[in-house]
């Protein structure tokens, strides 16, 4: 772990594992630590470079006030200069896919490629209030089984806990209890709008099949705005793929990886 100091009430908490010809760098969905890559990372870094970071409202990250989608992409940019890197492929989870849009239209001469999992924006999210609403709820109250099955009910697809017992408590320790973030995101500055299927450069989707906030229609939305594109729907998957279905995923990161290099 590092800090970069961004501005004097900006500290950037980041990580680093690895090596190799190959630099990934990872956008947490919002609010998520970075260590909620840590499946994912902890694969790739076995032959690859891997980059992630505390975003200005999550983790060891420090930061107060609002922040936007630009600030976060020039986090991003700071972190590399730092490490002295100049090319990289950009992978955003959830929120963290936003983000890794703007990155890849703002600094198109860092991204080699681009990976958006997960991500909405374009159209809402088809789970019902009262899910959310409960999940807060138990939050609130301290209740954590409750808060658990709340959770996953929201956010992975039925059956996640019973099928990999092992992922459903690292999750549920990692995101346990909930934290309240000091910075908040602006999302009225730099809207869906104005980086939303607007990438240049090669892009793959990995979406969860019965993902919640993604879902398939923004998957499809952006599959029909970008000309290089490849599109992975991961069965038994929701909103969490990447703690879902990590094998999958990494699989599919490594292979995308390998079509870069071909070009």
């Amino acid at each position: 772990m590092a800090i970069l100091r961004r501005q004097q009430d900006v500290q950037i908490n980041y990580r680093v594992d690895g090596d190799g010809d190959i630099a990934w760098l990872l956008f947490n969905g919002a609010t998520l630590p970075l260590a909620f890559w840590d499946p994912v990372a902890v694969a790739l870094a076995t032959t690859e470079k891997v980059v992630r970071f505390d975003q200005r409202n999550a983790g060891a990250s420090h930061a107060m006030g609002a922040f936007s989608l630009l600030d976060t992409a020039a986090d991003a940019a700071a972190v590399l200069a730092q490490l002295e890197l100049s090319r990289v492929i950009a992978v955003g989870h959830a929120w963290g896919g936003r983000v890794a849009q703007v990155f890849a239209r703002d600094y198109p001469h860092l991204c080699e490629g681009l990976v958006i999992c997960g991500t909405g924006g374009q159209f809402p999210s088809t789970l019902p209030d009262k899910v959310l609403a409960h999940v807060r709820n138990s939050a609130r109250a301290g209740d954590k089984t409750a808060w658990a099955q709340a959770l996953v009910q929201a956010y992975c697809a039925p059956g996640f806990a019973g099928r990999q017992p092992s992922a459903y408590a690292e999750l549920i320790d990692l995101l346990w209890p909930p934290k309240r973030p000091s910075a908040r995101w602006d999302a009225k500055i730099a809207p869906s709008s104005s980086y939303w299927g607007r990438s240049a450069v090669p892009t793959l989707l990995i979406y969860g099949q019965q993902d919640q906030f993604g879902t398939p229609a923004n998957a499809d939305d952006l599959q029909g705005r970008l000309s290089d594109v490849r599109r992975v729907d991961v069965p038994e998957a929701g909103h969490f793929v990447i703690r879902e279905a990590t094998e999958t995923v990494v699989t599919e990161l490594r292979q995308f990886a390998q079509s870069l290099m071909g070009k």
